[in-house]
C-alpha cells in the first residue's frame, strides 16, 4: 500500500507510525480495544488506532453556499483532498469513490457522503469544482473556501500542500470518517470501488 502523497511525505510518515502502533497494540492485546477498531477490523481500509478526530469546518460548496465539511446526519463520510487540474491521483480516487457510491443500495447511499476539498483555491472556484465533481458522481460534495480557512482544514487533517510547481503536491489518502467524527480508515487513491462500497455499507449500518 502506498501511503505518501505526490510530493508531501509528512502525513504519510505519521500514518506509517499510526499503522505500526495499531499492529503492535492489537498483537499485544490479542484483539481490538476500542469500538472504532472493532468496526474497522473486518473491513478493507487501513485502520487508525487510535482513530484521528475529524474536525468540522464551514467552507463553500460547489453551489457557492456555506457548507459544513461534516454532516451530523451522515453515518459515514469519505473525504479526499485534491484539485481539479490534478493529472493522476485525484481523478483516480474520485472515480473509485463515485463507482462505490453507485454500488450502494439507495437507503444506504443516503447515509454516506463523499466530500472533495480543494488544495488549489485560486483555480478551483465553486463553478469549476461543480463541473469537476459531477463527472464522477452527482451526489459528491465539492468544497473550497478562503486560503486561510482551507489552510486550517489542511492542517487539521495533516495534509501538507506543496505549491512549488505547476502540479500541486498534496497528501492523497482517502479518509473514512465514522458517525462519531473520527477518521477510522484510510485508503490509497487507487482503492477499488468494490472495497470502498463494502466498507461504506458496513460503516453506514454500524
Amino acid at each position: 500500500m502506498r501511503v505518501f502523497g505526490h510530493k508531501s511525505p509528512t502525513f504519510g510518515l505519521r500514518l506509517l507510525a499510526a499503522i505500526a502502533l495499531a499492529a503492535s497494540t492489537v498483537a499485544l492485546a490479542g484483539g481490538c480495544s476500542s469500538q472504532h477498531v472493532r468496526v474497522a477490523a473486518g473491513l478493507t481500509g487501513t485502520p487508525l488506532d487510535p482513530p484521528k478526530a475529524a474536525p468540522d469546518a464551514v467552507l463553500t460548496n460547489e453551489n457557492d453556499r456555506p457548507a459544513h465539511l461534516l454532516d451530523r446526519g451522515a453515518a459515514a463520510t469519505f473525504l479526499f483532498f485534491g484539485y481539479t487540474h490534478c493529472p493522476d491521483e485525484c481523478p483516480l480516487a474520485l472515480a473509485s469513490l463515485g463507482r462505490a457510491d453507485r454500488k450502494l443500495p439507495a437507503a444506504t447511499r443516503e447515509r454516506v457522503r463523499i466530500v472533495f476539498v480543494t488544495v488549489d483555491p485560486a483555480r478551483d472556484t465553486p463553478s469549476v469544482i461543480k463541473a469537476y465533481v459531477r463527472k464522477f458522481d452527482r451526489r459528491m460534495t465539492g468544497l473550497t473556501g478562503s486560503p486561510a480557512a482551507l489552510a486550517r482544514v489542511w492542517e487539521a487533517y495533516g495534509v501538507t500542500v506543496d505549491r512549488t510547481s505547476h502540479e500541486i503536491g498534496h497528501g492523497d489518502e482517502i479518509y473514512a470518517i465514522d458517525r462519531s467524527a473520527h477518521v477510522v480508515l484510510v485508503y490509497p487513491p487507487d482503492a477499488g470501488a468494490d472495497d470502498l462500497a463494502k466498507d461504506a455499507a458496513a460503516l453506514a449500518t454500524t
